[in-house]
């Protein structure tokens, strides 16, 4: 299975995604999981139409997102602010600024949100529901 790394960029009404390693494949949208479907569209164009990429990933791909720390959030608003800054030892209403893009993170800082949501993804894979 072949990864590819997708960076997705947010305007302030859109979002827009290219593939790292592939010029040209690009796809915009609304909202996230739009941009991700769009760019899934346009990936599997680029399968269609290219023999040597369709043979690149005849094995599968799984796809690497790279977003800015503004938007993990809107990714997973799932998360808890309050709750990730207690886990990476983090300022709260600093994060909260981070999120919120009034204030940029330093790559000490930005490092530090990952090792901690990377603990949240560790707590996570590790649960498993049982039935009955």
């Amino acid at each position: 299975m072949k990864q590819l790394t997708a960076i997705i960029e947010r305007t302030e009404d859109a979002f827009f995604a290219y593939l790292k390693d592939w010029d040209g494949c690009v796809a915009g949208g609304t909202s996230y999981e739009e941009v991700k479907s769009n760019l899934e569209e346009m990936i599997n164009i680029l399968i269609e139409e290219d023999a040597a990429i369709k043979k690149q990933l005849s094995k599968g791909y799984k796809i690497k997102f790279e977003v800015d720390l503004e938007s993990i959030f809107d990714l997973i608003p799932e998360v808890n602010i309050s709750q990730l800054a207690k886990t990476g030892k983090l300022n709260p209403g600093l994060l909260r600024q981070y999120v919120s893009g009034t204030k940029r993170a330093s790559e000490s800082q930005a490092a530090k949100v990952m090792t901690a949501i990377r603990e949240v993804s560790k707590k996570l894979n590790s649960i498993v529901l049982t039935t009955g």
